[in-house]
């Protein structure tokens, strides 16, 4: 059961995670940065009231970035992939499996999500999102390569927030 902390806590992290996916819609540049940095939100909300806490605090800014936010491709990578990662980055590493098979999943859930956001747009709202001219393959290859990185940094992200954070 989430306490009245967790719940001040979260609705202070959502209204700033709001903000950040409004400011994402926005602004011309620098949406993939504003997408990255909503997504630590989760994590945050993970380490502080877990799982739980964490997937209340995803539907919650989920429906709301729905409501309140004007570009709703924006939305949608958060709902698709950006929100819900932190719940699934932090169920992955808690299996205490092999470091190669927990980046096979971690990358079987990025590539779900990757396809579900393509199925969204092609099949919805009839929109093309790959870049033409560009040979496929290495779109895909240099989407997973991105994918690691953002990994790679969000584990960094985790590791400050419990050193310089947590503690205190």
């Amino acid at each position: 059961m989430l306490n009245a902390k967790s719940l001040s806590l979260g609705g202070v992290i959502a209204a700033l995670n709001i903000v950040i996916l409004f400011i994402a819609s926005i602004m011309p540049t620098s949406r993939l940065f504003f997408l990255v940095v909503s997504s630590f939100a989760i994590s945050i909300m993970v380490i502080e009231t877990g799982s739980m806490g964490g997937f209340v605090f995803y539907l919650a800014t989920s429906a709301l970035s729905l409501i309140l936010i004007p570009n709703k491709m924006i939305s949608i990578y958060y709902i698709c992939f950006f929100g819900f990662y932190g719940i699934m980055k932090s169920y992955i590493e808690k299996k205490h499996i092999r470091r190669y098979m927990e980046l096979a999943l971690k990358l079987i859930v990025f590539n779900i999500s990757l396809f579900t956001v393509y199925i969204i747009f092609d099949r919805i709202f009839m929109m093309k999102i790959f870049v033409t001219g560009f040979p496929f393959i290495a779109f895909f290859i240099l989407l997973q390569i991105s994918f690691l990185v953002y990994d790679y940094v969000y584990t960094v992200f985790i590791s400050f927030y419990y050193r310089n954070v947590k503690r205190h």
